[in-house]
């Protein structure tokens, strides 16, 4: 497993670095929301942030691809949060498709390499709290998540809306009685420099 990610984290730095010089670089933000598999689980909402590459290929075929800071957060009891601090590397292939002048609608899907940094349970005791980092907690959890998305947008000129959802493709507990998996969800503005 690890030699797998390491496989796969050295092809996207050699895509990010050939790519880079030819880019167009952008800035997306927006809606995000993270659910596990369990189906007694809820979501966790917030909002992402972070800088977007998108590289024409050959006609209405592109990579879009970025770098972006994830924060979602949940209630799941009274004076109990739980909240996720991560890094999603999208990698996607995208077709656009003019509709009127500056007007364009594109689809996309591929890989979304999702990083955690934190997963902090924090529980409210009167006037303290004590917050309990689960990574460092629970060792079997893993912080690498592979997940595939899909998803589509709308441009105008420079700036447009895109929707997308990533589908988690690894149980990220060793342990064989839990068997975890994290989707998610995206809505967000974008704007291309």
């Amino acid at each position: 497993m690890k030699s797998i990610k390491k496989i796969t984290l050295v092809a996207l730095a050699a895509v990010l670095s050939i790519s880079f010089a030819t880019a167009q670089v952008g800035l997306q933000a927006g809606y995000s929301m993270t659910k596990s598999n369990d189906k007694n689980a809820e979501g966790m909402n917030g909002f992402h942030v972070g800088p977007t590459y998108n590289m024409t290929i050959q006609g209405p075929i592109s990579l879009q691809y970025g770098l972006l800071y994830n924060f979602v957060t949940s209630e799941i009891a009274p004076k109990t949060t739980l909240t996720n601090h991560s890094f999603d590397i999208p990698v996607r292939v995208a077709a656009t498709f003019p509709l009127t002048s500056g007007l364009s609608v594109f689809g996309f899907a591929g890989p979304n390499f999702n990083i955690g940094l934190a997963d902090n349970f924090k529980v409210a005791i009167g006037d303290n709290s004590a917050t309990t980092n689960l990574y460092e907690q629970d060792k079997d959890r893993s912080r690498f998540n592979l997940q595939l998305g899909l998803g589509a947008g709308l441009q105008y000129n420079n700036m447009g809306v895109k929707f997308g959802y990533d589908f988690g493709l690894l149980d990220m507990h060793k342990s064989d009685a839990i068997n975890y998996k994290n989707n998610g969800l995206k809505a967000g503005l974008f704007f291309n420099f």
